[in-house]
């Protein structure tokens, strides 16, 4: 409800100023996070059954950890959480800076949105700023489930690392029927921790780029140093974002292949048939890995992906600078 009252003042704003170019752009962008956080919701309940499996089962794995694996997991905790608590700070510390600038930007709300009826007497000033703050930071939390779907895939490929150790110090036909067995189980979990964050990953790409692209128009207009650092922190925000999902997805990517030239090195090593079974049926499932994506969508995420991210938000900014420079001469 609270962010729909702001949808309707938006829609009000674009009405009355649908010739005004900074605006507009200002609206697509507060819009742009607004339908992220809804998407969020709506994806949420639409893969509700699958983010419970996927859940459920990193906290029955959780429960009955062993200390060689807390050993890996605690690496991994050192490696990541720097760059997601930076990255939770970045979207939290932006609100607030939202929230404390309209007297600054000397205009009454934190965002440009406009109302049929007057607003500058109390106490209906101060409840329409309560409920854009409120909506600020209701934004923000949903923008940080992308943590959560980050921590879902790094939890997955820390789990194909873990069962490449194990595939290493297999001496027997029996263990290996093991880690066979094991591989097969996290396949499965793979492609269910897959299809629950693919659509998160999308529409945070989607947003992302209408943000990132708008932004950058912004800051060909003359602004004041305060007006460029903060659209630059929405921008790298923005960034950060698609490169939640980028990191952890060509990890998986790499930890699953990975697997698959552990059993190949193995194979060489071995001379019996038992194994040598064993050992073909890794190979065999390694030849496709899992990976984040969505037909005709959403390319598979990785770093490769991550670099022509960027490019193509380079270039479609470089052409709608041309178009706005063209329609200004």
């Amino acid at each position: 409800m609270i962010l729909a009252s702001l949808s309707a003042a938006l829609i009000y704003t674009v009405v009355n100023n649908i010739k005004n170019v900074v605006v507009l752009a200002n609206i697509i962008i507060i819009t742009s996070a607004t339908f992220h956080a809804n998407f969020n919701f709506l994806f949420y309940n639409i893969n509700y059954h699958h983010l419970q499996k996927v859940t459920f089962e990193m906290e029955r794995f959780s429960n009955s950890i062993k200390p060689h694996e807390g050993i890996v997991i605690q690496r991994y905790i050192v490696k990541c959480v720097p760059f997601y608590a930076l990255c939770v700070f970045v979207f939290y510390f932006m609100t607030s800076l939202t929230v404390v600038l309209p007297p600054v930007k000397q205009q009454p709300f934190p965002t440009i949105a406009e109302y049929p009826f007057d607003v500058l007497y109390q106490p209906v000033r101060t409840l329409i700023y309560a409920q854009q703050t409120i909506s600020g930071f209701l934004v923000t939390g949903q923008l940080c489930l992308n943590v959560f779907m980050a921590l879902l895939i790094w939890f997955a490929s820390i789990r194909f690392e873990m069962l490449i150790e194990e595939l290493k110090t297999a001496t027997n036909a029996y263990q290996l029927f093991e880690c066979i067995r094991k591989h097969q189980e996290l396949l499965e979990y793979g492609n269910d921790v897959s299809i629950a964050t693919r659509p998160f990953a999308f529409i945070t790409i989607c947003c992302s780029t209408t943000c990132t692209i708008t932004i950058f128009l912004l800051l060909l207009k003359e602004h004041s140093i305060i007006f460029a650092m903060w659209f630059i922190g929405l921008s790298v925000a923005g960034l950060i974002e698609v490169f939640m999902y980028t990191w952890p997805a060509e990890h998986l990517i790499h930890s699953i292949t990975e697997v698959g030239y552990t059993a190949f090195e193995i194979f060489e090593k071995h001379y019996f048939v038992k194994i040598w079974k064993c050992l073909q049926i890794f190979i065999m499932r390694n030849q496709k890995p899992i990976i984040i994506r969505i037909p005709c969508l959403m390319p598979a995420l990785s770093f490769n992906y991550f670099a022509a991210y960027l490019s193509t938000i380079l270039s479609y900014f470089t052409t709608l600078r041309v178009v706005m420079i063209d329609d200004a001469e």
